[in-house]
């Protein structure tokens, strides 16, 4: 009964070690005054191997959720390829999230907020 469970606590253990984690990219928070129109989150694949988003999200200064306008970046995103999802912006700031599988090492992104004429008013990095 004891080998049983020395051996089931290794098979544990080694199926921990070998799971994918999820790594996190969150954007300071942007804020272009009562021009901005909309706020865009980019995202940069700068490695050799394709990145696997487990979700795309922008939240306003009050941590709600906000519907976004427009997402290319689907389920993945080829290496040296660009993808960017979008909102709406009223009167507040806004910050972005990006989750993926893979270690953020040659990810890069830019959140940003925009006015009508898509000019950036304020930008902040994914870290």
């Amino acid at each position: 009964m004891r080998i049983q469970r020395i051996l089931a606590g290794i098979v544990l253990a080694c199926g921990i070690v070998g799971t994918v984690q999820a790594d996190t990219l969150i954007s300071g928070p942007v804020y272009g005054g009562p021009t901005q129109k909309r706020v865009a989150c980019q995202v940069f694949n700068a490695g050799t191997t394709p990145i696997t988003f487990v979700s795309t999200g922008i939240s306003s200064q009050f941590l709600a959720s906000v519907p976004l306008t427009f997402n290319n970046c689907g389920t993945a995103l080829a290496p040296n390829r660009i993808c960017t999802f979008q909102a709406a912006a009223s009167d507040q700031a806004f910050a972005c999230k990006a989750r993926i599988n893979e270690a953020n090492t040659n990810v890069r992104g830019t959140m940003a907020a925009l006015n009508s004429s898509a000019v950036p008013l304020s930008e902040a990095d994914l870290r």
